[in-house]
């Protein structure tokens, strides 16, 4: 039976089908009310294994709340079958990736494998027994055009007690899965499982060679590709020893590796060994300098002081060229000199923090927030030890980038400013937000989360704070209504309003230089983004193009920032042109259109929406002309373009196709291009 076109709920339209597995077949669905794209697996209700597994999966998934792991947002059972509305990860598997390009760039793959640590080591400690994944293949691996690394397909994954054997079907990929997951071996699965499968996959993307089932398995990586760094070979065998013991013991091991990966070689590692010996060697020499190092003493504190304020200044002076790579390492070195001054680890802090959402900023701004954490939060050697001003402010990152586990760094921060008597009433709403932040989408109390919202706004707005609190504050209620749209009331209105607050901050402090607040560029994108959302959701077409109009005036002050938009808000800037034409007829409107679309194509000339949009303005374009002066020979071109695109490019989404089946359709009905 042909299920698109089926609407569950008067909401979820199917599109186009995306996969068919063994128990279950995906679709790409249209959210009517949002606008949204979501991908819907649904399975018969047969009684037997698969439904049970599937009921298995969906439970698992629900209790899951993690960036990079879909979300369920809805479950719907309907004439005997199951549905369930899940986040539609668009992009493409890592292995049909290699299968299309050939084998990835190191850099690429390191990347990459960071990303999937990060996913892995939480499946592994969200729950009291780690939820191990089983099938950790290229296949289950998801790109997306973000850059991003999601991990899909959890039909096999099981919370597994530590030491205990499981007594279940030997499941996985010949060649990914680890030994001990075959039928007769030990079966006594743990973390180490799915570091084998992790290992075996990295071998695959950077050699496309096939690994071998075990005691075969995995060769060095080295013998197919010389070219391959020391650092990832030796990172890639360790993890697939056939032996659990001699394997990383877990994924926080294997990102640590991974970090240091330049340092992993052969020499570095003889090296180490040598310093330990030379340790004790070197200790006794030490305290024979002891009596004379006292004498100088004063002179050395004398130079510190020099020192510090010399890297300080050449932080400041980065600064002010918008080099902020050059003053988060200059902030470290005046930290060495100056290791008891909180201000500087705070300037350190925020150099470090992105300024453009480029795809990269959730990671980045993780990056930043793990820095902090791990060299100085809590590092009982730093001088920075649970210090309190530094909590407070990356707790409030914490929360900004939504991540459970995150979230749960956040409570303990709030614990420990409670704790210290850290005189803020904005901290019980902080709590109310990372708490629920902390839960997974089924168990997340959103009218409560809204009423904290509501009331950390109102405070933001009668209090006397920082304008950087202010901003931070105004920010991050902003992403989380643009999370969570579906479960607030006018989320998008909500955004623009705190966005307008947040410009009158921002333009109130631009000359008195009070501000170092980082993400003014990805505020503007979420103000301009919201209001173009808002508008696509509005029926009254007056309201509908007032919308657009803000959309632009708020895309026009990115353009004073110089900010390169991604290619998905340059689109949304682009038809927002485009659609207050189709409302008012005004061609200057649909001229606009496409210098945007054309502009954005020649930053992003693989944009194949960019292309669609491109060859039906020019269409349009040329439809307001009289007959005799209608030259549809660069529309033809424009349309052929996107046609030899959709023709090359077999990972195409669903949502895409279906506007080239409207672009195809507008071209048949002009008599430009023939139906067949």
């Amino acid at each position: 039976m042909n299920y698109t076109g089926l609407i569950l709920k008067e909401r979820y339209e199917l599109i186009t089908e995306l996969g068919k597995g063994g128990m279950s077949t995906v679709y790409l669905a249209k959210d009517r009310m949002l606008g949204s794209y979501w991908a819907v697996k649904k399975v018969a209700n047969d009684g037997g294994k698969d439904l049970q597994a599937f009921k298995k999966e969906v439970e698992l998934l629900s209790s899951l709340n993690h960036a990079d792991i879909p979300r369920i947002v809805d479950r719907i059972e309907l004439g005997g079958e199951f549905y369930v509305i899940m986040d539609f990860v668009d992009g493409v598997s890592l292995g049909k990736k290699v299968l299309a390009e050939g084998v990835q760039s190191e850099k690429d793959v390191v990347k990459w494998a960071e990303m999937l640590c990060e996913v892995m080591l939480y499946l592994h400690t969200v729950k009291a027994k780690p939820i191990i994944y089983r099938d950790l293949k290229p296949d289950n691996i998801m790109l997306t055009k973000t850059g991003r690394i999601k991990l899909i397909d959890f039909g096999i994954a099981i919370e597994c007690a530590h030491g205990k054997v499981h007594n279940g079907e030997a499941v996985g990929t010949k060649g990914y899965a680890a030994p001990e997951q075959y039928k007769g071996a030990s079966n006594i699965l743990d973390e180490r499982t799915d570091i084998y499968s992790f290992g075996a996959s990295l071998s695959y993307i950077l050699t496309g060679v096939t690994p071998s089932k075990p005691p075969h398995g995995v060769k060095s990586v080295r013998e197919s590709c010389p070219n391959l760094s020391e650092g990832i070979d030796y990172i890639i065998r360790k993890c697939v020893k056939d032996n659990p013991d001699e394997r990383y013991g877990s994924f926080a091991d294997v990102l640590k590796d991974l970090n240091d990966i330049n340092e992993l070689t052969s020499s570095y590692r003889r090296k180490m060994r040598n310093k330990l010996i030379g340790f004790y060697v070197s200790s006794a020499a030490c305290l024979l300098c002891l009596i004379p190092a006292l004498t100088g003493y004063s002179g050395v504190q004398a130079q510190k002081a020099d020192s510090y304020q010399h890297y300080y200044q050449q932080a400041a002076a980065a600064l002010k060229k918008e080099d902020y790579e050059t003053a988060a390492q200059n902030y470290v070195k005046s930290i060495e000199f100056k290791p008891e001054l909180t201000e500087t680890y705070l300037l350190y802090f925020n150099s470090m923090l992105p300024r453009e959402n480029d795809g990269n900023y959730i990671t980045l701004t993780k990056n930043a927030i793990d820095i902090m954490r791990n060299s100085y939060l809590e590092n009982s050697k730093s001088e920075m030890y649970q210090n309190t001003e530094i909590a407070y402010q990356v707790m409030k990152k914490c929360v900004e980038v939504n991540d459970s586990s995150y979230a749960g760094y956040a409570l303990k921060y709030i614990d420990l400013l409670k704790e210290n008597n850290f005189d803020s009433d904005e901290l019980q709403y902080f709590e109310i937000i990372a708490s629920n932040c902390s839960n997974n989408l089924a168990t997340q109390d959103f009218t409560l989360m809204e009423q904290s919202l509501t009331e950390l706004e109102t405070y933001t707005d009668n209090t006397v704070i920082t304008a950087d609190d202010k901003l931070e504050n105004y920010y991050l209620i902003m992403i989380l209504y643009s999370e969570y749209p579906a479960y607030f009331t006018n989320p998008y209105e909500r955004i623009f309003e705190l966005g307008e607050k947040a410009k009158a901050v921002i333009d109130g402090s631009v000359e008195s230089d009070e501000t170092a607040f980082s993400s003014i560029i990805p505020l503007y994108e979420l103000t301009a983004s919201a209001l173009y959302n808002s508008a696509v959701t509005i029926a009254d077409e007056n309201l509908q193009v007032e919308k657009y109009e803000h959309s632009l005036e708020w895309f026009g002050y990115l353009d004073g920032l110089n900010d390169k938009l991604s290619e998905t808000l340059w689109l949304k800037k682009a038809n927002a042109y485009r659609n207050i034409y189709s409302v008012n007829g005004e061609k200057s409107y649909l001229d606009r259109s496409v210098k945007e679309f054309e502009a954005l194509l020649g930053v992003y000339p693989d944009s194949f929406s960019g292309q669609v949009y491109l060859a039906m303005s020019y269409l349009e374009s040329e439809l307001t002309e009289a007959d005799n002066n209608r030259d549809f020979s660069k529309a033809l071109d424009s349309y052929n373009k996107a046609d030899q695109m959709r023709e090359n490019n077999k990972e195409l989404s669903g949502a895409e196709l279906s506007q080239f089946g409207s672009l195809k359709q507008a071209y048949i009905n002009a008599g430009i291009v023939e139906e067949r």
